[in-house]
């Protein structure tokens, strides 16, 4: 896995990090044109941010990168640097803080499945130690219907935190990784 990796990307012995290099003609290539709010605050263009993604999945978690921007055709502005270095931390900031809410809510849902669980056991038994006679087939039906229900809520419970949670997880780590990369600009 690490010879693919260091194929792929350099590899800076200096302070061990893996290069992501992308190389715009222009500072205001990397954002979206279509927004006309000051740099610190514009989006990201979206074929930049899908190229750092795919190369931050490549390069496992537990080691560092650093983003390179190439400028080509512009001379070095440090204030136009470091408005750019802003925007992207912005983007980078909201993405984590999106993602985090996101397991929050699955997070959330599965707590309020695991009461439902709770509520409907509780049920159940209370029912069955009622043991009443009449209707028996009818009082049967919802004893196994608030059963089935109760276990129903208790996967998706499980499912949520297990399963469904995973994607926001991997996110949240890598949004991490990307805010504390370091930003370096050549031209």
């Amino acid at each position: 896995m690490k010879k693919r990796i260091h194929h792929l990307y350099d590899f800076d012995v200096s302070d061990q990090t893996y290069v992501i290099r992308i190389s715009p003609d222009k500072y205001l290539d990397i954002f979206n044109k279509l927004d006309n709010y000051p740099i610190r605050k514009r989006d990201i263009n979206q074929n930049v941010i899908n190229y750092i993604e795919e190369c931050s999945n490549d390069i496992p978690l537990s080691d560092n990168i650093k983003i390179e921007f190439q400028i080509k055709n512009e001379q070095r502005n440090i204030d136009l640097e470091e408005r750019t270095r802003k925007g992207i931390q912005n983007f980078f900031l909201y993405e984590l803080a999106i993602h985090k809410m996101n397991s929050l809510k699955v997070i959330k849902a599965s707590i309020l499945y695991v009461f439902i669980f709770t509520i409907l056991t509780v049920t159940t038994f209370s029912i069955e130690v009622l043991n009443i006679k009449t209707g028996a087939i009818f009082f049967k039906t919802i004893l196994e219907g608030l059963s089935i229900g109760s276990w129903v809520f208790l996967w998706e419970a499980i499912a949520g935190i297990v399963i469904k949670n995973n994607t926001n997880r991997h996110l949240i780590k890598t949004y991490k990784r990307l805010l504390k990369s370091s930003l370096v600009f050549s031209y």
